[in-house]
């Protein structure tokens, strides 16, 4: 596909999701890409900046790594439904499938629980592939995937399926990843272990032969989602082992989330060294936010899907 061809197509898919937004009652909002303060989310980092005002002061800002905390703000005033389509930034990010810089999709729906906001990404994917390829088929690496058709898989099921195990024992987390790694040393640490068996055994087993949507997550990874009975109420969606989309069941209770932020920025501390801050006017927002269901989409890695690419960057 020339360069020309691709420019085209990528401005008749983004062309497509906002039609779909506006014709499905959602607003189209637009929030500041440089920030006070910035996101708080596990494993992924900001891009720091020294800028200088009128008078010369220097000042600490963050390029946001998603417009999460703006749009809900905005969300916790307006209590109606909300897309953005921005540039946002990840520190540390660099792969086939991950770039520093890239184009997201971020939206909001009110009383939507998990699955209706499941049922809205898939129609997403198929209007998209509709206008790129006039029929919701997609051909990715080999492979036809009909996106209409797609499977949901809880995580625990997902750890069983593909070894054997559950992700709540970290004995048995040690002993698969003995087996599996001939250099692996014991663990305590959990999440280590979770994100290690899920990165290299479970997510390249996800979406095989059909869209596939991922869901309930150990409540230690619920992130900014609720938990209930034992479950983080989030979900991904994955075509032939890529992720595509994470959504979310919103958290609405402004102890919880602070807690959970907190832990956020000891952890980050610890790895990294940096020092974060929460920002109080987002903590404060969410005491008024609806119960409502919010994702993002990599709009970049989509676009590698859709144009059959394996590099990220090739495009």
């Amino acid at each position: 596909m020339s360069r020309a061809k691709i420019l085209v197509n990528k401005s008749k898919i983004i062309k497509t999701i906002r039609e779909y937004f506006y014709r499905t009652g959602a607003i189209e909002v637009f929030t500041d890409i440089m920030n006070d303060f910035p996101n708080l989310d596990s494993n992924i980092y900001p891009v720091e900046l020294e800028v200088f005002n009128e008078k010369n002061e220097k000042l600490k800002k963050y390029l946001h790594t998603s417009p999460e905390l703006e749009m809900k703000k905005i969300l916790s005033e307006i209590k109606t439904d909300i897309f953005q389509i921005v540039k946002v930034f990840r520190n540390y990010e660099g792969s086939p499938k991950h770039k520093i810089e890239f184009l997201m999709l971020e939206w909001y729906r009110v009383n939507f629980n998990l699955d209706d906001l499941i049922d809205d990404t898939q129609n997403i994917f198929i209007e998209t592939a509709i206008s790129l390829n006039k029929k919701p088929v997609i051909n990715f690496q080999g492979k036809v995937f009909d996106l209409r058709k797609s499977k949901k898989i809880t995580v625990g099921e997902a750890f069983y399926k593909f070894t054997g195990i559950y992700p709540d024992n970290i004995q048995k987390m040690n002993d698969f990843l003995k087996k599996n790694e001939k250099y692996f040393e014991y663990s305590e640490n959990w999440e280590e272990l979770f994100f290690r068996i899920y990165a290299f055994y479970i997510e390249p087993n996800l979406g095989k032969e059909k869209l596939t949507f991922i869901y309930d997550f150990p409540p230690e990874l619920s992130a900014m989602a609720k938990v209930i009975d034992g479950k983080g109420k989030r979900f991904e969606a994955y075509i032939n082992g890529i992720e595509l989309v994470n959504g979310y069941w919103e958290l609405n209770d402004p102890v919880e989330l602070e807690k959970r932020l907190l832990d956020d920025i000891e952890k980050k501390k610890r790895e990294k060294g940096k020092e974060f801050y929460i920002d109080k006017k987002f903590i404060k927002s969410i005491s008024n936010l609806p119960d409502s269901s919010g994702a993002s989409l990599g709009i970049d890695r989509w676009l590698m899907v859709l144009f059959n690419k394996t590099d990220i960057h090739s495009f």
